[in-house]
């Protein structure tokens, strides 16, 4: 997640010249990128938060509000003082201030708006907003360049978001697993077995069996996970099992 030294040769020139915004005073605590509405607000932010006193951290939120199956990611990071120096120095060398007031609002159907947004220890503020077709393309460098800044914890953050995921829908094959194995073991049914057996059989069958095998033999799942639905046999012979069948017949 360190990987700045690019950004801080992409930042030169960026901002050259422009609004007569004044260079902010004091030292960086806060940053932020956002897509559709301000951060804290909006559907896709990241936001760099150094409050005096408190350890700074990286938060990212994908997905806030969307309207398909997407599952909202919200992920807190913590970083040291040196990620708060490389933003604060790659945002002063391309004077990113000079955009401060910069808005665009025009009225069209369709598209997203952006953002962004620093905050300094003096009390200082940069803002600058932006939804329309014209947008000044040193605002979509800025943009770009703050956007760039926060991708390796973007990254991070869906990583996390999958295994998770992952690990929710293991945990709960597994679950239904250990119930049908421990009902064949006792020769005893229960009301829900039927639903369960289905539950699993669709499980192996609709490739989702494979995909979280396959996950598990890359290290994605956590070791801790208890895992006896992934043995490459065990699922299988457990639904073959003639015991299993005789149960279900007799219910």
């Amino acid at each position: 997640m360190k990987k700045l030294y690019p950004l801080i040769i992409m930042a030169a020139g960026i901002l050259s010249c422009g609004f007569a915004a004044p260079k902010p005073k004091g030292d960086l605590v806060y940053c932020s990128y956002a897509r559709r509405g301000a951060a804290g607000l909006g559907s896709d932010y990241c936001e760099l938060i150094a409050d005096s006193g408190t350890v700074p951290k990286v938060v990212v939120v994908m997905n806030e509000g969307n309207r398909f199956d997407d599952p909202v990611i919200r992920r807190e990071y913590p970083v040291g003082k040196e990620t708060v120096d490389s933003l604060a120095g790659i945002l002063d060398e391309a004077k990113v201030y000079k955009l401060n007031g910069y808005s665009l609002e025009e009225p069209i159907t369709g598209g997203h708006s952006y953002r962004i947004h620093m905050e300094y220890s003096s009390g200082d503020k940069v803002n600058a907003y932006w939804y329309g077709h014209a947008v000044k393309d040193k605002a979509i460098a800025a943009y770009n360049l703050i956007q760039r800044f926060f991708r390796p914890w973007c990254e991070q953050a869906e990583k996390d978001a999958r295994v998770e995921q992952l690990s929710g829908r293991v945990a709960q094959m597994e679950q239904l697993y250990d119930k049908v194995l421990e009902a064949v073991r006792k020769k005893k049914a229960y009301p829900e077995l039927h639903d369960d057996v289905n539950s699993l059989d669709w499980y192996l069958g609709s490739g989702q069996w494979k995909n979280d095998f396959e996950a598990d033999e890359k290290g994605l799942l956590p070791e801790e996970l208890k895992k006896g639905v992934l043995s490459e046999d065990g699922l299988y012979n457990l639904l073959e099992d003639e015991r299993l069948h005789k149960l279900l017949r007799n219910r």
